[in-house]
């Protein structure tokens, strides 16, 4: 989808076509949407990480 959405938006700004801003909206929310799917994956490794380091000191003392 976003493949189709940024090749429509090379060729029209390529050919000198008005932009359709709907497109620009979807391709905008689907940006976004990758975003704060990336940031929660980072949230969810820094967590998982946490939990690993405090098991390491409290359960085997190192």
């Amino acid at each position: 989808m976003l493949s189709k959405s940024l090749k429509e938006i090379v060729r029209s700004v390529k050919e000198k076509r008005v932009l359709h801003s709907e497109k620009l909206i979807e391709t905008t929310h689907w940006l976004y949407n990758l975003e704060f799917l990336a940031v929660r994956v980072m949230m969810f490794a820094i967590g998982v990480h946490h939990l690993y380091v405090y098991t390491m000191k409290t359960v085997f003392g190192v």
